[in-house]
């Protein structure tokens, strides 16, 4: 496995905050096009549900002593492209609820090279992000995301440390439908007055050209994809 140092380094943080099961639902609600009959006991209830299953498992049950954010995505009808789905749905809606909540800072999405988004994303096998999509497809899915789990790895290695995990089912790298869901219900994750935070990587994404890691980052106050 490659990391960035030999030891931890503690540079990059998210400020650990409460959650506000409400508020994350009713930005998705609005922003990221979840079902409105949806309640927040409900949503609520189904992450801590999903959480006591990871805490009653001894190789999870860490995940939740660092920064975890709940998220919701709604049912998707038709993902067949999932880079048209993150430049025409995901990435447009994370801009709506960043610029609510931040109505002064700005958030911009830059492909470098003459790269496109459409029709050039596929899925890393080791990822078992196929499985995730197709939960989505199937309904309305609740879930948590740990920003933070695999920081210091390179992608790479984030993907080969998968066939390493149990798998107890539900789990998954990150790609651009969950970690949207999660800003669009958290827009301040990355945003903080104290200290410098990670970027995100869609790990679970390969882009057509090797060149390019499909990655979020703060800005100073601002956003970048």
């Amino acid at each position: 496995m490659r990391v960035f140092s030999e030891s931890p380094q503690c540079y990059y943080k998210i400020e650990s905050q409460p959650i506000n099961f409400s508020k994350v639902l009713e930005n998705s609600i609005k922003f990221g096009g979840v079902d409105p009959s949806v309640n927040t006991d409900d949503f609520q209830l189904a992450c801590e549900k999903l959480k006591k299953k990871f805490l009653s498992n001894p190789e999870f049950e860490n995940l939740f002593k660092g920064v975890h954010v709940p998220f919701i995505c709604k049912k998707i009808e038709s993902i067949d492209d999932l880079g048209k789905d993150l430049q025409d749905v995901e990435l447009p809606n994370f801009h709506k609820s960043f610029n609510a909540k931040y109505p002064e800072h700005h958030f911009k999405a830059i492909l470098q090279s003459n790269s496109q988004l459409a029709g050039s994303i596929s899925l890393d096998s080791r990822s078992r992000y196929d499985e995730f999509v197709a939960q989505c497809q199937a309904e309305t899915v609740v879930g948590w995301y740990f920003p933070q789990a695999l920081q210091e790895f390179d992608v790479e290695s984030q993907r080969k440390q998968m066939s390493d995990l149990p798998n107890i089912g539900n789990i998954c790298l990150s790609g651009g439908v969950d970690i949207m869901a999660a800003l669009i219900g958290n827009p301040h994750l990355l945003i903080g007055e104290n200290d410098y935070a990670p970027i995100l990587c869609m790990s679970a994404y390969v882009h057509s050209d090797p060149r390019l890691v499909l990655l979020i980052k703060s800005y100073g106050p601002h956003m970048e994809f």
